[in-house]
């Protein structure tokens, strides 16, 4: 660095170090050059699981959607991938206006593709996260022990009346 400092003296140029980067400078750069999603190494992922993992005997055609969620100092949020019936891959990316824990920020996440199933029309639709929590709360394989998760599963429990869904955890 000194030896630039001084090659570049004598020409009356200085170093200047640039700005930490703002986090929603990222973001909006990471949103106007996202490009489709390759799916096929996640379905490889599903394809791993056990057999009685990947059951569900479709009287509908399926729709896929991929969830995850984001909580840090930064915000809360969510990305959601959905996979139409003519395999075609919607992205969406979600910022929630306040604050959440990390599960907090799970089930939203899961409400939100719930919600935009419901409104597509979806009828049936294969639901794949990262959350061990969140699934196996909703497929009652644990108990949600505080009022928070007790409020957000009853939430999700709701919406699926309107279609079926099939929820499987991802790595």
């Amino acid at each position: 660095m000194i030896k630039w400092a001084i090659t570049l003296g004598e020409f009356d140029i200085s170093y200047q170090p640039k700005p930490a980067k703002k986090s929603q400078a990222v973001a909006n750069f990471i949103a106007e050059f996202t490009y489709p999603v390759d799916i096929a190494s996640t379905l490889e992922a599903v394809a791993s699981l056990p057999p009685e993992a990947q059951k569900i005997k479709p009287t509908f055609p399926v729709w896929t959607l991929y969830v995850d969620d984001s909580s840090n100092q930064q915000g809360y949020g969510a990305g959601l991938v959905l996979t139409t019936l003519d395999k075609v891959a919607m992205e969406y990316a979600i910022r929630f206006k306040f604050k959440a824990s990390n599960n907090e920020a799970k089930y939203e996440a899961l409400l939100a593709c719930l919600r935009l199933a419901k409104h597509l029309r979806v009828k049936q639709i294969d639901i794949f996260s990262d959350s061990q929590l969140v699934v196996n709360q909703v497929t009652n394989n644990f108990d949600a022990k505080d009022s928070s998760m007790t409020a957000y599963l009853a939430q999700t429990q709701l919406l699926p009346k309107h279609f079926h869904y099939q929820i499987t955890q991802v790595p």
